[in-house]
């Protein structure tokens, strides 16, 4: 009887977390990543992928704000301070009854401020020479997120008509690509008629 027990037994299996929905499920319904968790393969896995691509775009494009900025200044290092502004800058705040209270990733991108920086490079590099006696402290670096912040509302007018420039070049090879497809070439028959059938 004992055995017959244990072919009838059903073996559960432990289930798992998904850190995206927070519901548990088992194995056999989960994909393992890199970082050694379980999602969900339906949704939370394709969510997953997404917020890694797009994490590893922000870290690209600060990097290459970080750079720009140095390689700006003539300095070694960025100061804390300089790095603190620029990610409350990426945040975003929100004002709420006279407190500011910060968020995620609604402020401009680091690809933007590189934008802006690139348009206000000799605005900034006159201020440093000019007004700043070549000065490449944290001050003179301020001054010149400053005059970046300005810029940024133009960089971004500069990516819109820059993004519907390049959806009217779409627009319009798709248009030309099924003109030349609707063109159709057709040989001329030899035939043996001459002018006097015309006639």
């Amino acid at each position: 009887m004992n055995a017959l027990y244990y072919k009838d037994v059903i073996i559960l299996a432990r289930l798992l977390k998904c850190p995206i929905c927070s519901q548990f499920g088992a194995k056999e319904e989960m994909v393992r990543e890199t970082d050694k968790r379980y999602y969900h393969k339906e949704y939370c896995h394709g969510k997953y992928l997404r917020d890694r691509e797009a994490t590893r775009i922000e870290t690209q494009q600060w990097d290459d704000l970080y750079q720009y900025i140095i390689k700006l200044h003539n300095i070694v290092v960025l100061p804390k301070g300089n790095i603190t502004r620029l990610k409350d800058l990426r945040a975003g705040f929100e004002v709420k009854s006279g407190k500011k209270s910060r968020k995620w990733r609604t402020g401009p991108d680091y690809g933007l401020m590189l934008e802006a920086y690139e348009l206000a490079r000799e605005n900034i590099r006159w201020c440093i020479v000019n007004k700043l006696d070549g000065s490449n402290d944290t001050r003179a670096i301020n001054y010149g997120m400053s005059i970046m912040i300005d810029k940024l509302n133009e960089a971004f007018a500069r990516r819109v008509a820059w993004k519907r420039q390049m959806e009217r070049r779409e627009i319009d090879s798709e248009t030309k690509d099924t003109y030349i497809e609707e063109i159709k070439y057709i040989s001329k028959k030899s035939t043996n008629n001459d002018i006097s059938d015309f006639i």
